[in-house]
């Protein structure tokens, strides 16, 4: 059996003659060997080791005693594909296994053989330097040992678990170690064998993990009494803190907060940095993970925590079990590249890199064979290029005459195993929601920062969007939009200043239905058309319209991007056509996007705004209603409604935005209110 390996393409063998260092007068006695066993697993199309099998030729491992009534311990990536697993005693004799349980998280697996076999004493918590000793079944050769020092403890980065808390040991460690002890100079366990950094040929170069004795005895508990394994949740999402806050203090952020959950019930806030877990040092999430992993449910855990400079400790109380419907696994804390919950992070799995018309967008994952996408992504295209993980494949656009933002991509070959976000109906959203897409810059698919919703679709519009402060950036669009249990709640679309739109699900399922209709490819190919064409002719304006447009160009995009009935070219054509001067044009298609989606706070500014440069400052009241009393704390909606109250002939409103601005920026407020009683000229129309 081969340790699970990490390849270091860059080692180098550099040896430093440091002299000769004298043998250990410690020696381990036979007895120890008792209690670690050969695994003969049986994978399929393989050989099992055992009676006349090569050494080599077969997947074998090691296993350690953990508990009466012959339980064994070895690594799951040991026996995860067996068909049949047997085990080799120190004296040879070979019994049947019974595999009792399993946890991939911290890649433990629990045997049972019929067999009463003695335990290891378990060593103290070691030191770093002191003496350990591998004893296992490398390269299937049965047991030997080899020796070394611990080199470090608590390792929780080493990326070959979601789950880690290793001993760093230099003790050679080789394929089929996997699952063997690690043991002090006096035979005490300090660990089980996992993982092993390797070179390119995967030789040993001394950087090997063993499992805590702490973990896997945590671990074994669970598995030998239910078959499974149930961490705690704190409830919170952690991430690291920014390069420049690490100049002061490493640690784990509070970047959100389950409600009701352990972490906030302790009065632990969005922003405090955790420093210490259990008088553990926490450095990163990783650690925090570690740490938590140990604790069970019903007990307590210590944290230090640093916020505003001021350094406290406070308990986390964890219930006694995991309520009902609630998923035994490691909910809210993520990977390491994902500090949101996993059933969150996840969701990453269902979401693919696309260029087609855009350079590069997203597309998320609906069924085996489909993708959805913005139509804005693909425009006239027929083809999209979809980037996996094992390569990029081709995908073909499907023609529906649903005439909103979204289009349908049908691919072969997407990953068997990956994540689908199947489309609901009339799906009630639960707690923070995150954007999940491409990130341009990092090249990869991220889950971005939670948000919250703003304002749902409107009832009365046909393409209505959900509003969200869930974070967008370019790259995003087409992209999921998820819920805390991971549920697709929309297809993102963009935004911006903290206010951003997503597709409703249920749209998914209307454009599903849309594929067909008889005028399926007609209403597809119109809209397509038409995105392609406005865009064309809204690049001719050239970096800066500001100089003015020609009369025919103005006419050609406020044709065109009126006929792609896509509301971010109705935002993005009127701004280029507003500051050009042609202000008619671009109050005509910011209505256009405000009509198609009347709860688009982006769409009313924008509204807002040509509309004051037209002079139209009556025509700007009922939007400018509208932004303050679902934008509130918005200080831009705020100013906005001010400017309009009192050059639109509503005193009212500009009093009632004065009276907010006071709340949300007093800085502002003494300004505005001298705009109120002393108003300068209302500007001249443009």
């Amino acid at each position: 059996m081969t340790c699970k390996t990490l390849s270091l393409f860059t080692a180098y063998a550099l040896v430093f003659c440091l002299g000769v260092i004298p043998a250990s007068s410690q020696s381990l006695s036979d007895d120890v060997f008792a209690s670690v066993v050969s695994v003969l697993p049986v994978w399929p199309g393989k050989p099992q080791g055992g009676g006349g099998t090569a050494p080599g030729s077969a997947p074998e491992g090691s296993g350690v005693v953990v508990g009466e009534n012959g339980l064994v311990a070895t690594a799951f990536h040991v026996i995860e594909p067996a068909e049949r697993i047997d085990v080799r005693l120190a004296d040879g004799r070979i019994l049947p296994a019974e595999l009792i349980g399993q946890d991939k998280a911290s890649d433990i697996a629990l045997l049972k053989v019929p067999e009463d076999l003695p335990l290891l004493e378990t060593a103290p918590h070691p030191s770093l330097a002191s003496r350990a000793c591998v004893i296992s079944n490398a390269y299937g050769l049965g047991l030997s040992v080899t020796c070394g020092v611990v080199s470090a403890r608590h390792v929780s980065n080493a990326g070959f678990n979601p789950v880690e808390d290793f001993i760093q040991t230099d003790a050679a460690a080789n394929p089929g170690s996997s699952g063997g002890a690690l043991v002090d100079g006096q035979g005490r366990l300090v660990g089980m064998v996992s993982a092993i950094f390797a070179s390119r040929a995967e030789t040993n170069i001394g950087v090997n993990f063993a499992v805590s004795s702490g973990l896997l005895a945590r671990v074994i508990e669970d598995l030998s009494a239910t078959g499974k394994v149930s961490y705690v949740s704190a409830g919170w999402g952690l991430e690291s803190p920014s390069r420049a806050e690490l100049q002061f203090h490493a640690g784990a952020k509070i970047a959100s907060l389950a409600s009701s959950g352990p972490a906030q019930k302790s009065g632990l806030k969005v922003g405090d940095l955790i420093l210490a877990l259990n008088e553990r040092t926490i450095r990163s999430p990783r650690d925090a993970i570690s740490a938590l992993a140990s604790v069970q449910h019903g007990e307590r855990a210590g944290v230090t925590v640093l916020r505003d400079g001021r350094r406290f400790s406070i308990d986390l109380q964890f219930p006694d079990q995991v309520p009902e419907g609630v998923q035994r696994d490691r909910s809210d804390i993520g990977l390491p590249d994902c500090p949101y919950a996993l059933v969150i992070c996840r969701t990453r799995q269902a979401v693919f890199p696309v260029e087609s018309f855009d350079p590069l967008a997203s597309a998320t994952r609906i069924d085996t064979d489909l993708l959805v996408t913005n139509r804005h992504v693909v425009a006239d295209r027929t083809m999209v290029v979809v980037f996996t993980p094992s390569g990029p494949l081709k995908g073909e656009v499907i023609p529906s005459s649903y005439p909103g933002d979204l289009a349908l991509i049908r691919v072969d070959g997407l990953p068997d195993d990956g994540a689908v976000l199947s489309p609901g109906k009339d799906i009630t959203a639960k707690g923070p929601l995150h954007a999940v897409g491409a990130d341009i810059s990092k090249r990869q698919v991220r889950v971005f920062a939670p948000g919250e919703i703003i304002l749902r679709a409107a009832t009365d519009a046909e393409l209505g969007r959900l509003h969200v402060t869930s974070h967008m950036q370019p790259g995003v669009s087409g992209g999921a939009l998820v819920d805390s249990e991971g549920r697709l709640v929309g297809i993102a679309a963009g935004g911006g200043e903290g206010r951003f739109e997503a597709l409703p699900a249920q749209d998914v399922l209307t454009l599903l239905a849309s594929r067909d209709t008889p005028d399926a490819l007609a209403v597809h190919g119109a809209l397509g058309r038409a995105l392609a064409l406005c865009s064309e002719a809204m690049a001719l304006t050239g970096a800066s319209p500001s100089s003015g447009i020609e009369a025919d160009l103005v006419e050609r995009i406020s044709e065109t991007c009126h006929l792609s009935r896509n509301q971010g070219q109705y935002l993005e054509a009127g701004r280029l056509l507003g500051i050009a001067g042609a202000v008619e044009e671009a109050i005509a298609l910011h209505q256009a996007a405000v009509d198609q989606v009347p709860n688009s706070l982006n769409a009313r500014f924008s509204l807002l705004t040509s509309m004051q440069l037209a002079g139209r400052y009556e025509a700007t009241l009922p939007h400018a209603r509208f932004v303050l009393e679902n934008a509130p704390a918005d200080a831009r909606a705020l100013r906005v409604a001010i400017q309009s109250g009192v050059w639109g002939g509503d005193q009212t409103l500009a009093r009632e935005a004065l009276a907010q601005m006071k709340e949300v920026d007093a800085s502002q407020a003494e300004a505005a209110l001298r705009f109120i009683e002393s108003p300068p000229p209302r500007p001249a129309s443009r």
